[in-house]
C-alpha cells in the first residue's frame, strides 16, 4: 500500500526526486516557496469536504431512522442495525471520500494556482479530522479497518485538485481559441 501511495504522489507531481551528493532525497513540494499558499483556498476546501460530509452524514442518518422508525424498530435495535449495516457504512464512506474530493477541487479553485499542493494540504487537514472523529466514533474492533481506509482521503482531495487543475486548461485553451477565430 506503502508503494503505491508513493508511486502516486510521485507520478501526480506531489513528490518529487531529486540526486544530489549521491544522496537520494525527497523533497516535499510543501516545502517548495517558489508560490506562497493560498490559505483561504485550504480552509474553504477543508470546510466544504468536513461540513458537507457531516451534513449529508446526518441527513442519511435521518432517513435511515425514518425507515427504521416506520418499521416499528425500538432505539436500540435502530443502533444495533446501523452499526452492523455495511451498507450504511459504505454510503458514509462513499458521501466522505466524495466531499474529499470535492474539497480538493475547491481548494485548487480558489487557489488558482498550485492547485495540487493546495488539494493535498486539504486533504492532509480532512485526514487530520477524519482521525480525530474516527478515535472518537468507532469501537475497538472496527478500528483498524477505520484507520486503513483514511488512506484513501490525501489521495481523493488531490485526485480533486487534479481534476480542477485540468479542467482549468481546457477552459483557458477553449477561450484562446474562440478568441483568435
Amino acid at each position: 500500500m506503502a508503494d503505491f501511495l508513493l508511486h502516486f504522489y510521485l507520478c501526480s507531481g506531489i513528490l518529487k526526486i531529486t540526486q544530489n551528493s549521491d544522496i537520494l532525497q525527497i523533497d516535499e513540494f510543501i516545502m517548495n516557496n517558489e508560490k506562497k499558499l493560498n490559505i483561504k483556498a485550504v480552509i474553504t476546501g477543508w470546510l466544504a469536504d468536513t461540513f458537507g460530509s457531516f451534513a449529508t452524514g446526518i441527513l442519511i442518518g435521518i432517513i435511515a431512522v425514518a425507515i427504521m422508525a416506520s418499521k416499528g424498530m425500538t432505539q436500540n435495535q435502530m443502533e444495533e442495525e446501523l452499526s452492523n449495516s455495511s451498507a450504511f457504512y459504505n454510503i458514509s464512506l462513499f458521501v466522505s471520500f466524495s466531499f474529499t474530493f470535492i474539497g480538493g477541487y475547491v481548494s485548487a479553485f480558489i487557489a488558482k494556482s498550485d492547485e495540487l499542493k493546495h488539494a493535498f494540504i486539504t486533504g492532509a487537514l480532512s485526514l487530520i479530522t477524519s482521525l480525530l472523529i474516527t478515535s472518537v466514533l468507532t469501537s475497538r474492533q472496527q478500528e483498524t479497518s477505520s484507520y486503513l481506509i483514511l488512506t484513501f482521503v490525501i489521495p481523493f482531495a488531490v485526485l480533486g485538485g487534479y481534476l480542477r487543475k485540468t479542467t482549468k486548461k481546457e477552459t483557458t485553451d477553449t477561450a484562446k481559441k474562440s478568441n483568435t477565430i
